[in-house]
């Protein structure tokens, strides 16, 4: 019986690296396919992505505390060695020229850098979105449940690489606080915040 247990733990373990893997290299694709400015397959490797994170998330639920505390030191060693490296390189970088948000980021493949934008309408209704999910619970909130949110009774559809830019641009500037992999926790005054950094960034001399 303990030697059952033991094999379905081992395969549940090599399961688990497997999706995070993939997960991974999803998020890797996202950024090249923004580059490329291939929105079509940004949108389609995000969803994936989100299939495999509920499937990895599935699995973890009845694994036990040795489990998931592997997967958690796992991903803390991760976490670490993407922040050493944009400490070393110092991106990405944001800039607000014309009223337009820039992120300025770093392409390893193709050693050199790349560029996205959105516009200030974007970035207020990005905000706007955020404020609506704020008032209807604490959170934290998905990026998938802003840019959800963000589109919803709109006409014109916003691409997802350009919410994404902006949250990564609130959580930078610590408008928002990011909880791991359960999304973001929006303050109530977000919009304030998101204005005052904006301002900030559009008045500083380069």
């Amino acid at each position: 019986m303990c030697y059952n247990n033991y094999i379905m733990k081992e395969k549940a373990e090599k399961v688990i690296e497997i999706l995070t893997k993939t997960e991974s290299e999803l998020q890797e694709a996202i950024v090249e396919a923004a580059q490329a400015g291939d929105y079509r397959s940004v949108d389609m490797a995000r969803n994936a992505a989100v299939n495999i994170k509920n499937l990895r998330m599935q699995i973890l639920n009845p694994a036990s505390k040795v489990e998931q505390k592997s997967i958690k030191s796992t991903s803390h060693v991760k976490r670490k060695l993407v922040l050493r490296k944009r400490t070393k390189t110092d991106y990405p970088k944001f800039k607000v020229i014309k009223d337009t948000l820039i992120r300025i980021g770093w392409s390893k493949k193709q050693r050199r850098e790349y560029t996205h934008k959105a516009p200030r309408l974007v970035f207020e209704r990005t905000n706007k979105a955020m404020v609506l999910l704020a008032q209807g619970g604490a959170g934290p909130f998905l990026a998938e449940q802003i840019i959800e949110q963000a589109n919803n009774n709109e006409s014109e559809t916003i691409p997802s690489y350009q919410v994404y830019l902006v949250i990564g641009f609130l959580r930078m500037t610590e408008c928002i606080k990011q909880v791991g992999r359960d999304g973001y926790i929006i303050p109530q005054d977000i919009v304030n915040k998101a204005e005052e950094k904006w301002e900030e960034l559009s008045n500083r001399r380069k």
